[in-house]
């Protein structure tokens, strides 16, 4: 019996398949063709809020309705977690111990948090660059629509508004999804293996520097891997008994995972298979009305891909780069995956051991699959899902390898190879935990990550070289530091970096770009005392074979500003000064226009 013959819908699912197909072919229209990426952007600023607060309502809604039918199941665990939960609370607060709470992602993580606030404040999606305090109120007065999914945005802004706007509430949610994101990996490794596979793949993943290193951060992908590994759970749960309130829930689970991270939306194609596996296997077309939906639901993504695409600016392209993907990128990107994967120093975050076992895992799994399509014995669910859901995170690696930054050797963008890992996680306690021989493998496998532990994970946390070298962030916290240990009173800040940092703690800022013409401006709040000061941040540079430093040209401003050093402080190779204007002198008069001869 073929796959198709066996799900055939009966007259009471033909017009819903109909919808569906309608749906699709909307989607199509709407996301790709019918709707400009300049209107594109203005309906994401102004509805993409209630977008995702509707879609997030729904998820929780058929979230409970799930719950419900195994409340037995999971309020037992709860009440009695036993030493497997002791074993969860130790992989997550050795997690969260393992690195510093801090901003280590370039700006990423702060132009995450503006947009988080924005949200809270006006329920609109931007990001804010500019914004001062009027009467008492922090006002946002200029923003733009930033390049990164905004599910992550959304649920910081929910904690904003439960408990109030604070920076701190980003790394408070980064260390609950990391709780969560360790306990789901116990619970899926279980099904994939048993008890002793679920903890062997937590203590792989708790024990690598790269999962503490994330979720001490600000950013978004601890995030968006706890969504990966949600929906695959939510998958397997569909799989295994499908009904539509199930499959509901795992399409809309699929697309907050696409809003996780840009290219998340690859995780809509397992996630297509397993629907199709549950059919057959319920031996009946399910269509909630949720899944009739979910291609319409998914345009708001192709939305923000098309504003991405048309917008050059947010690339980020360094210089002489004329593309985000290509295939001149993938020699340089394999090298340093590869680099990434088995480094033995203290420099990158990776851990060697859950690469090794990892990779061991897979080339198992190879000669698993082989042996399948010669007896084609029966596959458990976990099985099916593990399969699919791997082949989309290969997609996924196969994906970035060709973007123009994503050296996973590089301490930014290592950030990338957190599904990999997970893969490798679940890859290695099904090898150990299949593996039939007389051996003590499980316990030899716990013992290597013992080893690995002492001998190249503590030494690695102590010195978090990985975060350390991170200059651009000790630069900001140096400055802030200074400028707080000033006397109180409104200041203006001038930077060299970028003006959001300073906004998301409330003090007004413009970067030099946007200073460098508005000297007019700025003497006049300086005369009118809407400033008690007007700071400016500037990096000088070597210029000399000596040694000798001077100021970069990017941060001179115009000779009509006169400024007074307040502290220089070296960074690596340049030193960073922070300096008070002085005064600034009127504009010189524009020359006469000439007569038109």
């Amino acid at each position: 019996m073929t796959l198709f013959s066996r799900i055939t819908p009966d007259a009471a699912t033909r017009p819903r398949l109909l919808w569906l197909g309608l749906s699709s072919v909307a989607a199509v229209a709407i996301g790709f063709v019918l709707v400009p990426p300049k209107v594109a952007e203005g309906l994401i600023r102004q509805g993409g809020y209630y977008y995702m607060l509707g879609l997030f309502g729904a998820f929780v809604y058929y979230a409970r309705q799930v719950a419900r039918a195994r409340e037995a199941v999971w309020r037992g665990w709860l009440r009695s977690p036993g030493w497997v939960g002791v074993a969860l609370l130790a992989a997550t607060a050795f997690t969260l111990w393992s690195d510093t709470y801090q901003h280590k992602i370039l700006f990423d993580e702060y132009v995450l948090q503006a947009t988080g606030f924005h949200m809270h404040a006006t329920k609109e999606v931007g990001t804010v660059i500019r914004a001062y305090n009027l009467d008492g109120t922090w006002v946002p007065i200029d923003t733009f629509l930033d390049k990164r999914p905004y599910f992550f945005t959304f649920l910081l802004s929910l904690a904003h508004d439960l408990t109030g706007y604070r920076i701190a509430n980003a790394f408070i949610l980064n260390s609950a999804l990391a709780a969560a994101f360790l306990a789901l990996t116990y619970w899926f490794g279980r099904q994939l293996t048993d008890r002793t596979g679920g903890l062997l793949a937590v203590a792989l993943l708790a024990s690598m520097p790269l999962l503490g290193q994330n979720a001490t951060c600000a950013g978004m992908e601890m995030h968006n891997l706890t969504m990966l590994l949600l929906v695959m759970c939510l998958a397997l749960l569909y799989l295994r008994a499908p009904d539509p309130d199930r499959l509901a829930l795992l399409c809309l689970g699929a697309v907050l995972l696409a809003q996780s991270r840009y290219e998340s939306a690859i995780y809509v194609v397992p996630v297509a298979i397993v629907i199709l596996l549950g059919w057959w296997r319920a031996g009946a077309v399910l269509l909630p009305w949720a899944t009739v939906l979910t291609p319409l639901l998914l345009v708001p993504y192709a939305w923000h891909n098309r504003v991405l695409s048309a917008t050059p600016v947010l690339w980020q392209l360094q210089e002489g780069q004329t593309s985000r993907f290509s295939t001149e990128y993938l020699a340089t990107n394999l090298r340093g995956a590869v680099h990434f994967f088995f480094n033995f120093g203290p420099t990158l975050a990776n851990s060697w051991y859950l690469s090794v076992l990892g990779f061991a895992g897979l080339v198992w799994l190879a000669f698993v699959i082989l042996r399948w399509f010669r007896s084609r014995p029966p596959v458990r669910a976990a099985d099916v899902v593990a399969l699919a859901f791997g082949a989309g995170v290969a997609g996924n690696f196969v994906l970035v390898q060709f973007y123009y930054w994503s050296r996973l050797d590089d301490t930014v963008t290592s950030r990338f190879a957190l599904p990999a890992t997970l893969m490798l996680a679940l890859a290695a306690a099904a090898f150990v935990c299949r593996m039939r021989t007389t051996w003590p493998v499980r316990r030899i496998a716990f013992a290597g990550v013992a080893v690995f532990v002492l001998v190249s994970a503590l030494p690695d946390i102590a010195t978090r070289l990985y975060t350390a070298q991170n200059l651009a962030m000790k630069e900001i916290d140096w400055e802030r530091d200074f400028v707080l240990r000033r006397s109180a009173g409104p200041r203006l800040i001038l930077s060299n970096k970028s003006a959001i940092p300073w906004i998301l703690w409330q003090i007004p800022s413009l970067d030099l770009v946007a200073a460098k013409k508005r000297g007019d401006q700025i003497r006049y709040h300086l005369a009118q005392g809407t400033f008690r000061e007007v700071l400016v941040t500037q990096a000088l540079r070597p210029t000399t074979p000596e040694g000798r430093f001077g100021l970069d040209p990017d941060d001179e401003l115009p000779p009509t500003f006169h400024l007074e050093t307040l502290a220089i402080k070296r960074f690596g190779g340049r030193m960073e000064r922070l300096s008070r204007i002085v005064s600034v002198d009127p504009a010189p008069p524009a020359p006469p226009a000439k007569p038109a001869s």
